[in-house]
């Protein structure tokens, strides 16, 4: 049996629907990091990347509810005078109005008092992985699940949050 001319317009939509829900997903993750590096995560921000019940898992610690998530969030990254997050290899999982995603980040992390470019200073740096899981709300995706996991990292680092990870690790 031949596929009609409907069947092949109901299959593209279907692709256009999946590569648009995956192009939103990125740009969600995109919109969190650019955030954080813009020093511009507030609470409007968090309404717009994550879930009324947003559950975090983060080296610094867990952070559940999107009350005073933009608070957390400030917690750690206020140990910075600027940061840098570059993000690779982007996995979605589709599943109706719900998807997994996870993506690669390198991130630097900038001292307060270090000089401004080109001047060179000691940078904390890190390399890891997000996952989490989404959600298509009203308001369209959100992240309702996110965590961080560290793979390595390289320069000097803030010594509280350093304990914090060498006690979840078991190393410390």
């Amino acid at each position: 049996m031949f596929p009609t001319e409907l069947d092949r317009v109901a299959e593209m939509a279907e692709e256009v629907r999946r590569l648009s829900d995956r192009a939103d997903l990125a740009d969600l993750a995109d919109r969190y990091l650019r955030a954080l590096d813009e020093g511009a995560f507030d609470e409007v921000r968090a309404y717009s990347v994550f879930t009324d019940d947003v559950e975090l898992n983060f080296p610094p610690g867990d952070h559940s509810g999107i009350v005073g998530v933009a608070e957390f969030n400030r917690g750690f990254m206020g140990h910075w005078d600027r940061t840098h997050h570059n993000v690779s290899s982007y996995f979605i999982e589709l599943d109706g109005d719900r998807a997994t995603i996870a993506w690669n980040i390198i991130a630097v992390h900038v001292h307060p008092g270090s000089p401004p470019p080109p001047t060179h200073s000691e940078h904390f740096y890190l390399g890891g992985r997000f996952e989490g899981a989404a959600l298509r709300t009203r308001r369209g995706w959100r992240l309702r699940r996110l965590a961080l996991r560290v793979t390595w990292t390289a320069g000097p680092g803030i010594p509280s949050i350093a304990a914090t990870m060498a006690n979840a690790n078991g190393t410390g």
